[in-house]
C-alpha cells in the first residue's frame, strides 16, 4: 500500500532517524513503511499519525504532490515552530522547488510581513556553499530548525543570520538539511472603493 508517510515526515522537517526516534523503532523500519517494503498496518499509521499531527486516513492513498501544506511558521531569532494545525496551499505554489517546504512567517521581521508564505527546496546540507547570502531554513540532524540568511558553511557547520535588524548569528553546529527560499506570496489587504450614491 503507497503511503504518505515520506511526504509529512519532510513538511515537518523530520529526517528518518528523527521520524524513528519519536517513534521508538529505526530509521530502516521507517524507509520501509515509506516504501511500503513493509506491510504497514492500522497500529502503525496511527502511531505515525500522531507524531506527525495528522490523521491516519491522511497517511494512505494519493500522490505526494497532490498538495503542499504550511506545518510551521517563522518567528524572531530565526525560531522554526511547528503549527498546531497545518495550513492547505495550492499545489502550485510547489511548483518553482524539487522538494519544497512551506512555511508562514509569525509576525514582520526584516522585510518580510506577518502572514508570507515562504516556499522553500530542501536540499542536503553538503550542497550548501552555492546558498551562501540566501535566507534559508537550516535543520540539524536532532530536527532543530532555524531561519536567517546564511552567512557561513564549513561542511555541516553553519551561520545563519535572522532576519530582523540587530539580531545575532544562529549556529547549527551540524546541518542535515538546508532550505532557501525559492518563492514568496505575500497577501495585500483588498482595495476599498468609496460607495457610489446611486
Amino acid at each position: 500500500m503507497r503511503t504518505r508517510i515520506r511526504h509529512f515526515r519532510k513538511q515537518r522537517g523530520l529526517t528518518q532517524t528523527g521520524l524513528a526516534a519519536a517513534l521508538g523503532t529505526t530509521a530502516a523500519t521507517v524507509s520501509r513503511l515509506e516504501t511500503a517494503d513493509m506491510t504497514v498496518s492500522t497500529g502503525w499509521l496511527e502511531r505515525i499519525a500522531a507524531v506527525l499531527g495528522v490523521e491516519a486516513a491522511d497517511l494512505v492513498g494519493g500522490s505526494e504532490r497532490t498538495g503542499l501544506v504550511c506545518l510551521a511558521e517563522i518567528g524572531r531569532g530565526g525560531a522554526v515552530r511547528a503549527l498546531a494545525e497545518g495550513l492547505p496551499l495550492s499545489p502550485s505554489l510547489a511548483a518553482p522547488a524539487r522538494d519544497p517546504l512551506a512555511f508562514r512567517v509569525a509576525e514582520d521581521l526584516g522585510s518580510y510581513a506577518a502572514g508570507d508564505m515562504l516556499i522553500a527546496d530542501r536540499v542536503p546540507a553538503g550542497e550548501a556553499l552555492p546558498l551562501l547570502g540566501r535566507d534559508c531554513i537550516v535543520a540539524d540532524i536532532n530536527g532543530e530548525r532555524v531561519f536567517g540568511r546564511l552567512v557561513s558553511v564549513d561542511g555541516r557547520h553553519c551561520l545563519a543570520v535572522p532576519p530582523e535588524a540587530g539580531a545575532a548569528a544562529r549556529e547549527i553546529a551540524a546541518a542535515d538539511w538546508i532550505a532557501p527560499v525559492v518563492s514568496l506570496v505575500r497577501m495585500f489587504p483588498p482595495v476599498s472603493r468609496p460607495r457610489s450614491g446611486r
